[in-house]
Formats: structure tokens, C-alpha cells, sequence
């Protein structure tokens, strides 16, 4: 269906300046709230917003300056390879590719993510006291988390940017092994900062590990919010496409509380 002309002209300049500056205020706002606020620090906000989705168990969790993360290893490697691969696909240009990684590279990120299932079920066994293949140990969560994260990432853009765009970018992810294989070194400075648990990583873990949750979700709510509001490929700008974002990461942090305030509500149920 051809769009109106007094639409297409809208849709190009996309929304005004001062709606674009009022948002980037309200980003600025709420970051210099989160951190300095009264009431809570920051490490113990971030636990909050990720405490829905992450059990947060002392034992399956590194303590950098002998400060718990707010995520347990697995989900830190997870959503700090989210992180680092949406990084990397900016950097490198690619955060409009709208096609999936090839064949071989889908078979190594399934792989990657496979093996964090069954890291995850050993853990699980051994936490119910039932046999299992071996000791579970928190790098090893984390450097499976690392590849399952990568793999989400990998997938999820393309994903959201074949729904979002106009015009499609008809490149993957990731075309090849050897692009998927650059990943390895920011990966690998990933995995040994975050098992060196100096006490100078504790912040910088911590606000890209919860970044990348709420990026994630912030990504699965676009793609949802696109097909149910009949808005697909209608964007032709990151200027246009930045309010309706600047919305969904407001919603993904309402879910994230949401479960917080709903994990807190059972505990203390079981408990009393």
C-alpha cells in the first residue's frame, strides 16, 4: 500500500528536535538519579532490576572487591556478551544487517548455547543433590554464558533490524567463521576481567552486564511491538526509530521491576 505523500514527508523528517532532546534528558536524569538517589546504591539498584530474571545465589556469583554482581556468573557472561556483540556489530557496522549468520556460523553459536544448557543442568542436578558429570564452577558459567550471549545477540539483531528498516540491509550478523572468529579476543578480555574480580571492574561488569539485559528485552519488545502495531520496515532513520525505543527500554525496566517486585512477593510467601 503507497504511503501518503504528507506521510512520507512526516516519516522522512522523522520527530521533532525538542522531543529528541526532552528523551535524551530524560535518559541523563534517570542515569544520574540511579546513581546518586538516596535510599540504595547503585549496585544494589541494579540487583533489583535484575534480580527478576536472576536467582542471584551467592555461591553461583563472582564478588569483585567483595561486592556481589547483579547477576550470577552465567547470566553475567550472557548479557555482557550481549553487550559486547552489540558493540562489535555497530563498530562494525552492522547493526542494520537484517539476515541471519550463515549456516556454519548458526551451528557454533547453537553449539555455544548447547553447552550452556548442559552446564546449566549439571548445576541444576547438583544443586537438587541428583548424580551429575561434574563439578560446576563459576568460570565455567561464565564463559558458556559468554557464547550463549553472543548467540542471542547474533540473532536477535537481525532479527528486530529486518522488521524495523525500510530499506533491508541484506547482510548477516555474521557471514562467515572468520567474522564470528573476531569475536574470540573481546570475548576472552570479557572472561578474564570478570574472573580477575578487582575491585575496579565491580561498576563497569555490572553497568554493561545490566545494559545488555534491558537491551535484550528492550530488542524482543520491538520486534513484538512492530507486528502487533502493523509498523514493519516504516523507519528509515535511527532518528525516527529512537522514541519508539526510547519507549520500549522504559517498558523493558517496568517488566524487569515487575518481576523483581513478583519474585520478592513469593519469597516472602514461601517464608512466612
Amino acid at each position: 500500500m503507497r504511503i501518503a505523500p504528507a506521510r512520507v514527508e512526516r516519516v522522512a523528517s522523522g520527530p521533532p528536535g525538542w522531543l529528541l532532546a526532552g528523551l535524551l534528558a530524560g535518559y541523563a536524569l534517570a542515569l544520574v538519579g540511579l546513581a546518586v538517589l538516596p535510599g540504595a546504591t547503585l549496585i544494589e539498584r541494579l540487583r533489583a532490576l535484575d534480580g527478576g530474571i536472576c536467582a542471584q545465589l551467592p555461591g553461583h556469583s563472582f564478588f569483585p572487591g567483595g561486592e556481589q554482581l547483579p547477576l550470577c556468573a552465567r547470566n553475567t557472561g550472557i548479557y555482557l556478551g550481549f553487550t559486547t556483540t552489540f558493540l562489535y556489530l555497530a563498530v562494525s557496522g552492522r547493526l542494520r544487517a537484517s539476515r541471519l549468520p550463515s549456516l556454519p556460523v548458526m551451528c557454533v553459536l547453537g553449539l555455544a548455547v548447547l553447552l550452556m544448557a548442559v552446564d546449566g543442568f549439571n548445576s541444576f542436578f547438583l544443586d537438587l543433590g541428583l548424580p551429575h558429570l561434574y563439578q560446576p564452577m563459576n568460570p565455567l558459567r561464565l564463559i558458556t554464558g559468554l557464547g550463549a550471549g553472543t548467540a542471542m545477540a547474533a540473532v536477535i539483531i537481525p532479527v528486530a533490524s529486518g522488521l524495523v528498516w525500510r530499506v533491508d540491509d541484506r547482510r548477516s550478523s555474521f557471514d562467515s567463521l572468520g567474522e564470528l572468529a573476531l569475536m574470540l579476543p573481546l570475548l576472552t578480555i570479557d572472561f578474564f576481567v570478570v574472573i580477575s574480580i578487582a575491585p575496579i571492574i565491580l561498576y563497569p561488569v555490572a553497568i554493561l552486564s545490566s545494559v545488555g539485559l534491558v537491551l535484550a528485552l528492550t530488542l524482543v519488545n520491538l520486534v513484538f511491538a512492530l507486528g502487533l502495531t502493523n509498523q514493519i520496515g516504516r523507519f528509515t532513520s535511527w532518528r525516527q526509530l529512537f522514541p519508539l525505543f526510547s519507549g520500549l527500554v522504559v517498558l523493558a525496566v517496568v517488566e524487569l521491576m515487575a518481576l523483581f517486585l513478583l519474585k520478592s512477593s513469593v519469597m516472602q510467601a514461601i517464608m512466612a
